[in-house]
């Protein structure tokens, strides 16, 4: 650009224009370095602390960033595998210079994982949101132990025990459950074997997965997805060798720098919004036994979240594990040793939750359409999965969801006088073959939604340690929907007729939760898929009346699919038994005013009622 011919007054609104990116805002530019080398770094985040206003270096490590107007800002510079760090600015400013020092890398096996009550002195409300989450719960959870060994319940000895029923007992006892349930236990003895939560519990356990598991996390391998949990090359830890000096932990926001020895100092690491939640919410099973976990998968949420639009960041769809799964509250500080003063927006919910009422009744939508045909009385349903960024049902195979279509005449029990159903979707039997009344839906007009494994005989379900291949999966992708149709007899005496749709979701199997005698999930809560009236906890449900001819062909009202009704079945009147017009009647005859004008043309009056018009 040439300044030639510009003027003084020119220049003014220039230098102007150049010190002022927007009104009320000031350019600061500079560049962000790595200490020690002095060499620039490339997309590097550069954030005014506090406030929705950052920017990323270029390929040779320069920024300018608008800054709001007023006090001194503080800037901070932030990169994955560095330490975060911070300048005080007086906007405009030029030549600003930000050094990033690396974390070293090393994962020192002997480090001690600060305790979680330690991280509460500063974050005491994300440790009693933490306290109440499944996550601190993971390393006692008695479904986990009733699978491996049986030993978490009572009953937990029947159905599928993995130390008595899997061919991999006798090569892989241990097998990994560990990297993901008791995470802690695993870091201090690799490939180590669950814990027998029936005996006293240690702090290993009590802890689940603690804040440092997560917060210790410097790189996720997406490569190695489908490896269990923290599985050695699956992800890398940051156990300090000096605790005083290179004690760091994770975080997302790019903006902090407060630095206490030994118990922290902030690192950028943006996986945390979902490859670490891929860690162990995404895994296949390890059939080769060579660890190369190419087998079937098992969890599958995390790579149907990448796959869908929410995992593009491209989509207007675009979201997060944490943007659903740790909403934000209403606190504007989280850290009480520097309370810095933030929107609500940005501080994340630590109680992490995925199948709590609230995600299950806001998962999708249900669409009930009702119309009689001639002498059915036709349903469609539509599942809309609208709202969740994976699969419904997802996580581990023995999740599943039923929906349940029912029909019946109004004052009737649809349990004991349903209507009959003529058509050919019903619900399969792993939603339980039995009474209805108790949960048994097998049968009945519905679908069920799992993803079913089988194993190398071809048999299944098997459970997902053991799978070898998929039978069938009717889950339903993100932003997809199914639709289902029924068909139910009328009532011969007409009256009113009731139909109704549930979706209900149940976290087993119902032949394994009876076969281990389940009552309670694994965190001892009451278990839904065993009690009334719905038997799993009830999604969604729909409701319909519809009011029925006692003879829908011959009621004397011309209904929805109909070309005539003049009053009877009988033939040669016009209008045939199945309401359709005769074809050698001259004049067809329809509905009540077909039957006055039957009745005049009798008694030969018909042309003073109506007059010639009448007739035609």
């Amino acid at each position: 650009m040439s300044l030639r011919g510009v003027g003084h007054f020119g220049m003014l609104v220039l230098s102007l224009a150049i010190g002022l990116g927007d009104a009320g805002a000031a350019v600061v530019s500079g560049v962000v370095r790595e200490e020690g080398s002095l060499e620039p770094l490339a997309g590097a985040l550069v954030s005014v602390q506090a406030l929705d206003v950052r920017t990323t270096t270029g390929a040779d490590g320069s920024f300018a960033l608008d800054v709001p107007s007023g006090a001194d800002p503080l800037l901070v510079g932030a990169k994955k595998a560095y330490f975060n760090a911070s300048v005080y600015v007086a906007p405009p400013e030029a030549g600003v210079e930000i050094l990033l020092e690396p974390v070293p890398q090393g994962d020192n096996p002997d480090y001690e994982l600060i305790e979680p009550d330690g991280c509460a002195v500063c974050h005491l409300d994300q440790y009693m949101q933490w306290l109440r989450s499944p996550m601190a719960k993971a390393g006692g959870n008695t479904w986990v132990d009733d699978i491996y060994s049986g030993t978490g319940t009572a009953g937990g000895m029947g159905g599928f025990v993995y130390l008595r029923d899997s061919v991999f007992a006798d090569s892989n006892p241990n097998s990994e459950c560990a990297a993901c349930h008791q995470p802690e236990r695993w870091l201090d003895a690799p490939f180590i074997a669950l814990a027998d939560t029936s005996a006293p519990p240690t702090l290993e356990l009590l802890h689940g997965i603690s804040c440092e598991v997560c917060h210790k996390i410097a790189d996720v391998d997406v490569a190695n997805i489908n490896y269990p949990g923290i599985f050695p090359g699956a992800l890398t830890l940051t156990r300090p060798d000096d605790a005083v000096t290179e004690q760091v932990i994770y975080g997302v926001l790019g903006d902090t720098d407060y630095h206490q020895p030994e118990l922290m100092r902030p690192s950028y690491q943006p996986q945390l919004v979902a490859e670490v939640c891929g860690a162990c919410h995404q895994d296949k099973n390890d059939i080769d036994e060579n660890h190369s976990f190419a087998g079937v998968t098992s969890e599958p949420t995390y790579i149907e979240w990448v796959e869908s639009p929410y995992g593009d960041p491209d989509s207007p769809t675009y979201a997060t594990c944490v943007d659903c799964h740790m909403p934000p509250g209403e606190a504007e500080t989280f850290c009480t040793a520097r309370p810095v003063r933030r929107e609500s927006s940005t501080i994340r919910n630590h109680d992490i939750r995925g199948t709590s009422p609230f995600y299950l009744e806001n998962a999708v939508e249900m669409d009930l359409q009702v119309e009689q045909v001639e002498r059915r009385i036709r349903v469609e349903v539509t599942v809309n999965n609208s709202l969740t960024g994976h699969h419904v049902p997802t996580g581990v195979t023995v999740r599943n969801m039923i929906l349940v279509v029912e029909a019946w005449k109004d004052g009737d029990d649809p349990l004991v006088a349903p209507l009959e159903h003529a058509g050919e979707q019903v619900i399969h039997d792993l939603a339980g073959v039995g009474d209805p009344a108790q949960g048994y839906f097998a049968g009945l007009p519905g679908k069920f939604y799992a993803k079913v494994n089988h194993d190398a005989s071809g048999n299944g379900p098997t459970f997902f340690t053991d799978a070898t291949g998929i039978q069938f999966d009717s889950r339903i992708p993100a932003l997809a929907f199914d639709r289902t149709g029924y068909s139910f007899g009328a009532p011969e005496d007409g009256g009113l007729v009731r139909v109704r749709a549930r979706l209900i979701y149940r976290r087993a199997f119902r032949f394994l939760v009876d076969a281990k005698q389940w009552t309670e999930d694994g965190h001892g809560n009451p278990l839904g898929d065993v009690t009334a009236p719905h038997f799993g906890h009830l999604m969604e449900i729909s409701e319909r009346t519809i009011g029925v001819g006692a003879d829908p062909c011959g009621n004397g009202v011309q209904d929805p699919g109909e070309r005539c009704d003049d009053g009877n079945t009988a033939a040669g009147d016009g209008c045939s038994p199945e309401c359709t017009i005769e074809p050698e009647a001259a004049i067809p005859i329809v509905g009540v005013r077909g039957l006055i004008l039957m009745a005049l043309l009798m008694l030969g009056l018909a042309p003073f009622v109506f007059g010639s018009r009448g007739l035609r």
